[in-house]
């Protein structure tokens, strides 16, 4: 009886254990994230003067921090006390439209004020008519206007600047901010003028870093200068990057706020195939990860991993499977690796990719989502997820032992490897390994039927080649022939599955 008594209470200990094990998994899974983003009015719209607090999942407002059409307290981020507002007739800037000469080849990108310029409006009045072949110009120049025109059979570009009142938080736009947890602030910097501010989220007033020079920006034409990516730091620290990469910005958070020009960022010519400083990822955003490293995702797709106290960017690749005309110019940690992309251009939804495989998928469930011009949340990219994953597991008591396979036992005649003792350990492998002939093997067993895909890369990250694999038996081997005129050295061969889950990872030494 008391036998019986014991063996029931195991048994239900063990129900509790994996009901709790079930339970916690639930509701991780169930848990929201959210981002803040600043967005247009409505979805789909591009002028980016709002911000909202939204839910990854559905890509819905869960509620607004800032509109436009509100009456907003300004303050100066130094004393506490209310911004003065200036006298537009003394800015800098006035209402006119401004024809820069450039080469035809030019990219629109790069054009930059020079002192060949003509004056085709000003105040709203039409001052240079001889205008040939040009598209409409627009008159309502509180926008940029960013069309060639062909002026005297020569190639102008043209930028429209505006008296606009820089009082405004968001009347020129923004393409960057970065959530500080710690102050509950909202950090972001307005487009075409080089200045910090702050939304305090416990109160609703802005703060701005009046006549502190955030970055090199020159005026609203200096695309290359305009900083479009910021992040907090898992130092406390806040991080802001120009376009060009030129500019590294450091902001501190405390009281007594200190703006910092950290230099330009530098690629690693080692691995680098792709540039920090290409005009063709302007735009995007960064995330912050442990020990010093940000994570810069630009606009055209790419993926940087930037060490903060050496500024040297290692070029990762490509985020693969992402809808056409979707840029990536917001970006978010969800947990771990997993990485969430907003685009200022798409509404089709938010997308998750992995930083080991930059593989995308779709995250929100709705068919319509806010676009945005950038997000920022506080997580940070780490490997906790796997270490909880690990904790959890270790919860369920396993009374079966490990199986144990002498590692002479997988070696037969002359070095070579017996397939079938390799099965018993219950894993995929490859052989050989080292590879002296270009091909390597992979033994699959014990696992589900389906699609794989097989990614020969450098340790570093970066993917060389990729294969497809379907596998339809219990213990099945594949060929997997690698790039040629690879050179020699320790490489890495990562096996996913369909829904982009790493399967394994195994070190591949090449001779």
């Amino acid at each position: 009886m008391v036998q019986k008594l014991k063996t029931m209470k195991q048994k239900i200990l063990f129900t509790i254990t994996l009901f709790l094990f079930f339970a916690a998994n639930a509701q991780k899974k169930g848990q929201k994230v959210t981002a803040y983003a600043i967005t247009g009015t409505e979805k789909g719209s591009s002028n980016w003067t709002e911000v909202r607090l939204v839910d990854v999942s559905t890509g819905e407002e869960i509620r607004s921090i800032y509109k436009s059409a509100q009456e907003t307290p300004v303050l100066n981020a130094r004393t506490g006390k209310p911004i003065v507002k200036k006298d537009n007739a003394a800015l800098k800037t006035a209402n006119e439209v401004i024809a820069y000469r450039i080469p035809e080849k030019a990219d629109s990108r790069d054009l930059l004020p020079s002192k060949k310029e003509v004056i085709l409006f000003r105040d709203g009045k039409d001052v240079m008519t001889n205008v040939n072949n040009s598209p409409d110009i627009h008159t309502n120049i509180n926008t940029d206007v960013h069309t060639r025109i062909t002026l005297d059979k020569k190639v102008y570009a043209t930028y429209a600047y505006s008296r606009v009142s820089s009082d405004k938080p968001f009347s020129t736009y923004s393409a960057a901010c970065a959530y500080d947890k710690k102050h509950e602030r909202l950090y972001y910097t307005p487009m075409g003028i080089n200045q910090l501010r702050y939304i305090d989220l416990k109160s609703g007033s802005i703060s701005y870093f009046e006549d502190e020079p955030f970055g090199a920006l020159k005026d609203r034409g200096d695309v290359s200068n305009q900083v479009t990516r910021m992040v907090i730091g898992s130092d406390g620290n806040g991080y802001a990057l120009t376009n060009n990469a030129e500019h590294l910005i450091r902001f501190t958070t405390k009281k007594n706020t200190e703006i910092t020009d950290l230099g330009p960022l530098s690629d690693n010519e080692a691995t680098n195939s792709v540039s920090v400083h290409s005009r063709g990822g302007y735009g995007g955003d960064i995330v912050a990860g442990e020990k010093g490293m940000l994570y810069l995702v630009t606009a055209n797709r790419n993926v940087f991993e930037i060490d903060i106290n050496s500024r040297v960017a290692v070029y990762k690749g490509a985020i693969q499977g992402l809808p056409a005309g979707f840029t990536t110019n917001g970006a978010i940690v969800e947990s771990g690796s997993n990485i969430i992309v907003t685009s200022s251009t798409s509404t089709k939804g938010y997308y998750r990719f992995d930083l080991n495989t930059l593989r995308a998928e779709k995250v929100s469930s709705n068919e319509s989502v806010f676009n945005a011009s950038d997000l920022a949340n506080a997580n940070l990219v780490s490997s906790k997820k796997k270490k909880e994953v690990k904790e959890e597991e270790q919860t369920v008591e396993v009374k079966e032992q490990p199986l144990e396979v002498k590692e002479e036992a997988l070696v037969q005649d002359k070095g070579k490897v017996n397939p079938q003792e390799i099965a018993k350990a219950n894993k995929i492998s490859v052989y050989p390994n080292p590879v002296t002939n270009g091909i390597v093997n992979i033994l699959f067993t014990d696992y589900p039927a389906g699609k794989y895909e097989v990614q020969f890369m450098e340790v570093s990250g970066k993917i060389l080649s990729t294969q497809q694999i379907v596998v339809n038996a219990k213990v099945q081997s594949k060929e997997f022939k690698l790039p040629g005129l690879i050179a020699r050295g320790n490489y890495l061969l990562k096996v996913v599955n369909e829904t982009n889950k790493v399967i394994n990872v195994e070190q591949l030494v090449v001779q």
